[in-house]
């Protein structure tokens, strides 16, 4: 059974609260209208996977996170905190390039432990 881009929305619209960011940083970040945010989020329209990809990162969750039923695959253990409020785009850069690291390394020590 395919999953709904309503599904994949809810989902967006729980990890960008999550995250602390407002759909007007979201929509800076990806160099497009609010409203689109908004619209990914209800579901009104589709999300292309780089799109999605990009939004995964920036949230600290794995791609899978969205594309899956199951709603246990979710962040990696590695939390980052900051402050959301005044942040520019290039900060926004640096803390998905952060949340990447954090997950890329704790998906490498997730294989270490397996060996």
């Amino acid at each position: 059974m395919a999953l709904t881009y309503e599904k994949i929305g809810q989902k967006l619209k729980e990890a960008r609260k999550a995250s602390g960011f407002t759909q007007e940083q979201v929509a800076k970040y990806l160099d497009i209208k609010r409203e689109n945010v908004s619209y990914y989020e209800t579901g009104t329209r589709p999300i292309d996977t780089i799109t999605l990809n990009k939004l995964a990162e920036l949230y600290g969750y794995s791609l899978m996170y969205f594309l899956s039923h199951d709603s246990e695959v979710k962040e990696t253990g590695v939390a980052t905190a900051f402050r959301a409020s005044g942040l520019s785009n290039e900060d926004l850069k640096v803390v998905t390039w952060a949340r990447k690291f954090a997950q890329n390394l704790d998906s490498l020590s997730e294989l270490l432990e397996e060996k």
